[in-house]
């Protein structure tokens, strides 16, 4: 067979009449042979090479190698740029780019002056201590370079001493710096300080309730157990809780608010975490009178949105009000996906037990007693609104043990000596409400009470001794759980005032003695009252809640209603009726009362009589009372003015 011919391009002699030498080595690259070639190396680094095994680098891990490697440009000696490193910039080096003409280049749109800056100034500042306002746009000025962060002016020391004036040959320092040089000016120096001294930010000094004392365990070494909640595993958990919600809500007792309040954390909140809503909530309010719920809650609502709240799954109160106000906070950011609510506040104040009344069943493990809840829970309460459940935190404030153990925050169990703590419960709670919760006579003093509840309820030891010990744990745990009536009184108002009214409980143990019904009324109404649960409420039972500004609004605002409610109504006629109400908010009046009368949450009233054409009401209540010709199952009650 012939050999094939060359090409004669390429065997055609040169102009000096020699033929080109060919290069057997050379692929040959004209053709259909001028395409991308596929490197059959065995490197590492490239990605063609022959599959060996499951773990080799992939075409994407040896691109990112490649670009760790070469990611500097390379240059010339005049620092041109000849090759850009990879994702520098998209075009070569010295190609003309375009600008795109707007006005916006040449306007002077960012000009501000300084009569619109202070307006602006005050406005914002307004806005910003209101707690029922919220910024819903910031201005893309730089408006944290306006607020001055500095608390005290920056002091020149260099213009009052220099150098040489220190350290030089004139130095005059050997004698020492005073700041006064005569007896009168140091007296007036006293003085001026004397008037900027206050009791609050006295670090000697305590606050016992509504009192300042002295404090007197200084110098005592203090007891690890009476450290609890404020170890870094629970710090840790509330900083996650922070950090993980869109509103913290912090939970305080009725009966102490201002000893249950976190100071230190509504400051942090402030300063470092100002975009998150902080929300008070007053837990507890069945076991304070009424009166004293009204004034805390007219005066904490003057620094933070308050919400006045009983937990419970069963009957609850302020439910309605707290969803309400979660639903504003989710329609404020309808951005986000979903809005976290976190719980915060000290041990055994109800965080738990407010999230399981409102997801209406048990999520979260309650109990009476400080420190069940260990870590952080998520619980979905709706489709765009998740609660976090939150560990008790407790911030040092300087307190007593035996404030500490009144507080809450300390189990009693674990308590050593705890007869020495009951003197703080005499102190605290009115001794006619001691004699009848125990059903024991007049007492003279701690040992004296402790053993005649002994005597009375059988705690005694061997020779008829009375057992102290444990009579002193039932004694600090029944003031722990409410069953002793106690409360800080409100700043301003006397704590024996002629508005002064019993503890819910009292006043209904009242009524029954005044009025005691038949047997069979009771008996149905205890059935009825366990048949109202909350899954069977109506918008409108869920939505009332009272306390807050009804002082201020007037009796025609209250919604009218056709027919009046028959007390003699089946059930399900009753819940019709009730749906045909419609008082949303905070108050409402049905027809065939007088314009003198409010339904008004929380408020017990014995003259029911006055209002008998009013019958019927039934709103998730949790007492039955038979007055007169009316019968009425009190929860929401009525307000005769």
């Amino acid at each position: 067979m012939a050999k094939k011919r060359s090409s004669l391009k390429h065997n055609r002699p040169g102009r000096d009449g020699k033929k080109p030498a060919i290069n057997k080595l050379k692929r040959n690259t004209s053709g259909s042979t001028n395409r991308q070639k596929v490197n059959t190396g065995n490197h590492s680094l490239n990605p063609d090479r022959p599959r060996t095994g499951a773990n080799q680098r992939s075409r994407a891990t040896i691109n990112r190698l490649l670009m760790y490697k070469n990611f500097k440009a390379i240059r010339d000696k005049k620092g041109k740029i000849l090759k850009a490193a990879p994702f520098q910039e998209r075009l070569t080096s010295g190609t003309v780019a375009r600008v795109e003409p707007n006005r916006k280049w040449f306007g002077n749109t960012r000009v501000i002056g300084q009569e619109q800056l202070q307006k602006f100034q005050e406005n914002l500042g307004k806005v910003m201590h209101d707690p029922f306002q919220v910024v819903m746009k910031q201005t893309k000025m730089p408006i944290t370079l306006l607020s001055e962060k500095a608390k005290q002016q920056r002091v020149h020391v260099l213009d009052t001493e220099s150098f040489g004036y220190t350290f030089g040959k004139k130095s005059l320092r050997k004698k020492p710096t005073l700041k006064v040089d005569s007896l009168e000016a140091m007296h007036q120096d006293v003085e001026s300080r004397e008037g900027e001294y206050t009791k609050e930010k006295d670090r000697d000094l305590v606050i016992d309730g509504a009192d300042i004392v002295e404090r007197t365990d200084r110098y005592e070494n203090q007891n690890p157990l009476f450290r609890a909640g404020q170890s870094n595993r629970v710090w840790g958990e509330l900083y996650k809780v922070i950090d993980s919600s869109d509103v913290i809500v912090e939970v305080i007792d009725a009966r102490d608010p201002m000893g249950t309040r976190c100071r230190h954390v509504e400051e942090f909140l402030r300063k470092e975490k100002p975009h998150k809503h902080l929300v008070l909530v007053m837990n507890k309010v069945d076991l304070v009178p009424t009166w004293v719920t009204k004034k805390w809650l007219k005066l904490l609502s003057k620094e933070l949105p308050t919400v006045v709240f009983h937990a419970s799954i069963q009957n609850s109160f302020g439910k309605g009000a707290l969803i309400n106000l979660l639903r504003q906070f989710a329609k404020l950011h309808p951005e986000r996906q979903q809005v976290s609510v976190g719980f915060i506040g000290y041990p055994n104040v109800g965080k738990s037990s407010i999230v399981n009344t409102l997801r209406q069943k048990k999520v979260c493990k309650t109990a009476p007693i400080a420190g069940e809840t260990k870590v952080w829970q998520y619980v979905t309460l709706m489709k765009r609104i998740y609660l976090i459940d939150c560990p008790g935190v407790v911030y040092p404030q300087g307190d007593s043990e035996t404030q500490t153990i009144l507080k809450g925050v300390v189990r009693v169990e674990n308590v050593k000596d705890p007869e020495n703590h009951v003197q703080g419960v005499l102190d605290r709670v009115k001794p006619e409400h001691l004699q009848k919760t125990y059903e024991i006579p007049a007492f003279e003093d701690v040992d004296d009470f402790l053993t005649k509840i002994a005597v009375k309820s059988g705690r005694l030891l061997k020779g008829g001794e009375p057992n102290l010990d444990a009579v002193s744990k039932c004694v600090l745990n029944d003031f722990q759980r409410g069953r002793l009536p106690y409360y800080v009184a409100p700043p301003g108002s006397e704590k024996d005032g002629p508005d002064d009214e019993a503890p819910i409980q009292e006043l209904e143990e009242d009524i029954k003695e005044e009025d005691a019904p038949d047997e069979e009324k009771v008996n149905s109404d205890d059935e009825e009252a366990n048949s109202d649960d909350e899954g069977s409420m109506t918008d409108l039972e869920s939505n009332i809640s009272g306390l807050t500004d009804l002082d201020q609004m007037s009796d025609h605002e209250f919604p009218e209603i056709e027919g009046a409610y028959d007390a003699g109504l089946e059930e399900d006629d009753d819940k019709e009726d009730v749906k045909a109400m419609a008082g949303f908010g905070r108050a409402c009046q049905p027809s065939g009362m007088k314009p003198s009368c409010k339904i008004v949450s929380g408020t017990f009233v014995r003259c029911l009589d006055r209002v008998s054409n009013v019958t019927g009401l039934k709103l998730s209540f949790s007492q039955s009372l038979d007055y007169g010709p009316v019968r009425f199952k009190v929860y929401l009650c009525i307000d005769v003015t």
